[in-house]
């Protein structure tokens, strides 16, 4: 099944370039966006990375990480350590690491392809814990079918967050409770969403070991030392051990950082926007991805939850989901919506074959519009 699982993903990793060609023949790069584009930051054209193939992936956020694992935080604190920190690792072992270099470029692709891999070994693995073959396979095919599955591609740290969260369950549901809070510590050092991990461990402990007050529960301390860490290093340089939550009001996305937005406040906004929004420009398009990944996520959920898919996976996914959408606004939630695991699991034991056939189509028709557009400076998550 390793062998069909990679051959999967090459599959799907050779398909991604289609768009990226097609849109050098038709897009031209967005005019004022240039910043977003790694080719914007390069001295000199280095070799293949300038290539339109190549530097696509770095686009947008890989910019900030590869500034961040070479050269260390200025004040985009909004991005959290250990993807970076990574980076400046493995990168340090063939040399100084240097931002945007050729070396750079190659270590942070192998470091998301290695961890994505690993990914969908640990998700099939998983979820042959309670289900048969069948569900474990479609369940990966769904979720590379996903609009944004592109970005586990990409310079992200979409590869190392699911990576993370997959290997921490999956040492709770094999009783390695140590392996799994470390894991879990990792994970809230890797996105302020990876905090989801720790009440679902919570629950996983109290439902195996029938009480939470038992020695080894001081694992599930650890958890919390990814973002506590951070927090440290927030405040040292900064003053302020929550400074990377205001950082995130710095990416001009009208998000909320310093109150909790009602739900039904944020879909008023979004269907204001639709319906008042000349259609004509490219920001309506994106409320309109936006909103309809927010009802199909809730709907997945639903479902999630009446197929009986574990509960503490649907935990995580649920809170992953709350956190950025209590912010007023869901920038970013296709992409965000990615590492919720359980919906695929979902749509996986939906037995309506139509359903699936349709989210076939138009996910992959949507991977193919939005990865084009992406690469060409369009911001879609």
């Amino acid at each position: 099944m390793v062998k069909k699982l990679i051959l999967l993903l090459l599959v799907w990793r050779i398909f991604l370039f289609v768009p990226i060609v097609i849109a050098e023949q038709f897009i031209k790069y967005r005019k004022g966006f240039e910043y977003t584009s790694l080719n914007h930051f390069l001295d000199k054209p280095q070799g293949l990375i300038s290539h339109f193939m190549l530097s696509a992936w770095g686009n947008f956020d890989g910019i900030h990480y590869l500034l961040i694992a070479a050269n260390g935080y200025t004040v985009n604190a909004g991005f959290f350590p250990l993807f970076s920190m990574l980076l400046n690792v493995v990168s340090s072992v063939f040399g100084k690491a240097v931002a945007f270099s050729p070396m750079q470029y190659f270590v942070s692709h192998a470091i998301v392809s290695f961890c994505f891999i690993v990914s969908l070994i640990m998700l099939y693995k998983l979820i042959k814990l309670d289900h048969k073959d069948n569900i474990a396979f479609f369940t990966i095919v769904f979720m590379l079918l996903f609009p944004t599955s592109f970005f586990y591609a990409s310079i992200y740290s979409e590869s190392l967050f699911l990576l993370l969260s997959l290997l921490s369950f999956y040492f709770v549901r094999t009783n390695r409770w140590f392996l799994a809070s470390v894991c879990a510590g990792l994970l809230t050092a890797t996105r302020l969403v990876g905090i989801a991990i720790i009440p679902a461990l919570i629950y996983e402990f109290v439902k195996k070991e029938k009480s939470l007050f038992k020695l080894k529960s001081l694992y599930l301390l650890l958890g919390f030392s990814g973002i506590l860490g951070y927090m440290w290093f927030n405040f040292v340089n900064w003053g302020d051990a929550l400074f990377f939550i205001k950082a995130q009001g710095a990416f001009h996305n009208d998000r909320s950082v310093d109150s909790i937005v009602l739900i039904p406040q944020t879909i008023y906004r979004y269907l204001k926007i639709l319906l008042t929004v000349n259609p004509n420009i490219f920001e309506w398009w994106v409320a309109l991805l936006e909103i309809a990944t927010f009802i199909f996520v809730s709907i997945m959920l639903f479902v999630a939850l009446r197929k009986k898919v574990r509960f503490s996976y649907i935990l995580f996914a649920v809170l992953c989901f709350l956190i950025p959408i209590s912010t007023g606004t869901f920038s970013g939630l296709p992409r965000y919506a990615l590492v919720l695991f359980p919906i695929f699991i979902a749509l996986a034991l939906v037995k309506n074959r139509f359903i699936k056939i349709a989210y076939s189509i138009i996910g992959l028709s949507l991977l193919l519009i939005l990865l084009a557009v992406f690469s060409k400076g369009y911001y879609v998550a």
